[in-house]
């Protein structure tokens, strides 16, 4: 036989050979139930795309609070720390940085790299080990969305389908965008915006290359890469992304020297912490979701059975708007004056400093509390609910939360102002004596004929309750409901 005919012969074996591996894992695909694991996964993959948009990517967001001037009162997240930015919003570098390490591909594939994956199987099965990850840019927003860490078949292959759905649904630009505002950057940030503020304090629009590039080099292992905990580690990655710019072209090779020569400093934002200003804001704005939301006050009840379903209600409708406060990137503006607040604060604390006794809990035994409300708004300007103390969490803000009778501080409400309307003047004469089955005055004491100013700045008793009973519940009644935000 010609050496020909044997190479001929030798090409038809292998091809049989080939065609036969070929059936018969195509058979054992479909016998033993891989090719229904698969369909089930790509109908559930299309699913999830298919109920996604927008909001998806965006679930959860820190929110933040501030004073009248603009100052920040508070920072409130969740479990993450969350701010979300627009495509237009993130820097160029940082888009020419992520995509020369993690996806050179980015703008050509269809959200899989079959290449790059077929390429990690091989190494993978080199080396027993996964070395390479194979995964885009959309593959990774794929499983930090809708899927999770582990490493079987099936979430890899869920993951392919679900990425391959979302090019088709989003652009590129949206994609990244997405990317980037929900991949991990360690210490509890989420998204590029919150690592900038977390690690710098600085939005990331004010960020240069080399910072842009360190906190980029976070998302690829956030532990091993972290930071606060091994900045070398951080460093000899940032210097791995700007040679893959070099060699991309998005950068030459002095202005990679200079970026790699740039000392990277962190500057974490201090804790920002005001105890009775938060506690009262966040319970104002919770309210204010409340209405916002359709739930209707009542402080009227004709049943107690009435009163109870509504109180069920309020605690349920206050705890789900509670939480959405700290997670959806809500910006409180507020009319509270923190300089005031901190010279109101001192005041209470100097007032009270010789009083050292505390209860079993190590809290202050006497107490004070205040407010500073601007006369002509109505809005409050300063509130504090306590005496300042080191303490874990947040302390009972006595300003709101401790209810007490209103004592003499109703009587100008309730009876003198109701009384001017009705011809009185504050040099009006009144008598000041005792009366059977009355009141009394604190100490016991009687002026005898006093002007109606005087009764007002010395609180007397009998006075009030003469009033009253001139003027008559119900008018008094009028007066109260006049004044709504009582």
């Amino acid at each position: 036989m010609k050496s020909r005919d044997r190479k001929i012969l030798r090409l038809i074996k292998l091809q049989i050979i080939l065609l036969l591996v070929l059936i018969t894992g195509v058979t054992y695909y479909y016998v033993s139930g891989y090719a229904s694991q698969v369909s089930a996964l790509k109908t559930e993959a299309n699913l999830l795309v298919r109920k996604s948009n927008v909001n998806t990517f965006r679930q959860i967001e820190t929110s933040e609070a501030y004073d009248k001037n603009g100052n920040t009162i508070s920072v409130l997240k969740g479990e993450k720390d969350v701010y979300y930015i627009s495509y237009d919003e993130i820097p160029k570098d940082a888009v020419d940085a992520i995509i020369s390490i993690e996806d050179k591909k980015y703008f050509d594939h269809d959200g899989v790299d079959y290449k790059a994956i077929a390429r990690a199987a091989y190494v993978m099965f080199r080396d027993k080990q996964m070395t390479q990850g194979g995964s885009t840019i959309t593959m990774q927003l794929a499983r930090t969305i809708f899927l999770n860490n582990e490493k079987t078949w099936q979430r890899k292959v869920e993951e392919i389908f679900i990425a391959s759905e979302l090019e088709r649904k989003y652009s590129k630009e949206q994609i990244l965008e997405f990317y980037l505002n929900n991949v991990y950057f360690a210490n509890g940030y989420y998204g590029l915006e919150a690592a900038a503020k977390g690690y710098f304090s600085k939005d990331i629009s004010e960020l240069d290359l080399a910072q842009i590039c360190y906190l980029l080099a976070i998302p690829n292992s956030p532990t091993y890469y972290d930071p606060v905990v091994n900045p070398d580690n951080t460093k000899s990655r940032k210097d791995r992304i700007i040679n893959a710019m070099v060699a991309d072209g998005k950068l030459s090779e002095k202005e990679a020297d200079k970026v790699k020569a740039e000392e990277i400093t962190l500057s974490r934002p201090d804790s920002i912490k005001n105890n009775y200003v938060e506690t009262y804001v966040y319970y104002c704005a919770t309210k204010a979701l409340m209405a916002a939301n359709g739930f209707e006050f009542k402080n009227d009840f004709k049943k107690d059975s009435e009163r109870g379903t509504y109180e069920k209600s309020y605690e349920e409708t206050y705890d789900e708007c509670n939480k959405t406060l700290f997670t959806s990137g809500y910006r409180i503006y507020t009319s509270i004056d923190l300089d005031m607040q901190r010279t109101l604060q001192e005041s209470i604390d100097k007032r009270l400093e010789e009083f050292t006794d505390v209860n079993d809990e190590g809290i202050y035994a006497l107490q004070s509390a205040g407010v500073c409300i601007d006369n002509e708004t109505g809005m409050v300007n300063a509130i504090v609910g306590g005496r300042s103390q080191d303490v874990t969490g947040y302390t009972l803000n006595r300003a709101y939360q401790s209810f007490r009778q209103p004592g003499s501080s109703i009587k100008p409400l309730l009876v003198y102002t109701p009384a001017l309307e009705m011809g009185y003047t504050p040099d009006t004469m009144v008598m000041d004596e005792k009366i059977e089955d009355g009141p009394e005055n604190a100490g016991g004491k009687y002026s005898g004929e006093i002007t109606l100013r005087t009764a007002v700045a010395t609180s007397k008793n009998t006075i009030a309750w003469q009033l009253y009973s001139e003027i008559t519940p119900d008018i008094s009644k009028r007066q109260i409901t006049a004044w709504p935000h009582v």
